[in-house]
């Protein structure tokens, strides 16, 4: 496997700073790569994913204007970015954001860390504003990364031909009685769903008491969602091929199909 490399996302036109955090890091012995990102390219979170996992990415390094970062669909793809990057090196990636001017002042974005009440943020962590010297505490997390404190289990299995797989796992750390995941945003349904052993999609599933088309609303928010009521060990995960983008996920158990235990997670805050 290649060294290990801070991955520097650039969401807007300022290369100077860019390269200037580039060399910071290279200055600490964390090797610098990256990309301008492809706003709006359609799976483009994607392949960015997978090369950034390819070249070994074990920080990550968010350059951009408190406009840019604050943009629900930038935020979109990064987090489905994230969650594919994780799944692709099999553990956890930590991130910082930083603002223009960083890589010369070591000023962080004044853009606050988005909370919304009730909901879990995928990217909360890695929008909270870096503090000074944030280049050694880059190098840290690159070795010593910390786990997101999520009460459920993530991941996202991407393929062109395949499609955008989620992985839940609803009650990590202990079995779950079955298992609801919900979308919602325009466009964005589940089509596919499958229970196996995690880390990897299932050859074959046999779903127990599989429902459909599930709808439900949460929060002001409306979910599409599919479920099934097997038993899920810890060592397994409850699988949904999603279309389109969601902004917002339901995940839940079903203990004799009723849904409890539902966690809002936020792709877009």
């Amino acid at each position: 496997m290649t060294d290990k490399c801070a991955w520097i996302i650039n969401l807007g036109q300022d290369d100077a700073s860019g390269l200037q955090v580039a060399a910071q890091l290279s200055a600490y012995g964390l090797k610098p790569r990256g990309q301008r990102w492809p706003k709006g390219e359609d799976k483009a979170w994607m392949a960015s994913a997978e090369e950034a996992a390819h070249q070994n990415a074990s920080i990550v390094i968010l350059m951009g204007t408190p406009e840019e970062l604050a943009d629900p669909a930038t935020r979109r793809e990064l987090s489905l970015f994230r969650l594919a990057l994780q799944t692709n090196t099999g553990r956890p990636v930590n991130g910082m954001a930083l603002g223009p001017g960083a890589g010369t002042t070591g000023s962080a974005t004044d853009t606050p860390a988005p909370t919304e009440s009730g909901r879990i943020s995928l990217l909360a962590d890695w929008l909270t504003p870096a503090a000074s010297g944030w280049a050694a505490k880059a190098v840290a997390r690159a070795h010593a990364p910390a786990a997101p404190r999520w009460p459920v289990r993530l991941g996202m299995h991407a393929h062109e031909r395949l499609g955008a797989w989620l992985e839940v796992h609803p009650a990590p750390g202990s079995e779950a009685e079955g298992a609801c995941v919900g979308v919602s945003g325009a466009g964005t349904n589940i089509n596919f769903h499958a229970v196996g052993d995690a880390g990897a999609l299932p050859e074959r599933s046999v779903n127990e008491y599989e429902l459909q088309g599930l709808k439900f609303d949460i929060g002001g928010l409306s979910f599409d969602a599919w479920a099934l009521q097997n038993r899920i060990s810890d060592s397994q995960s409850y699988f949904v091929r999603v279309e389109g983008l969601p902004d917002y996920l339901a995940i839940g158990t079903l203990p004799g199909g009723q849904l409890e235990e539902v966690h809002v997670v936020s792709l877009v805050s």
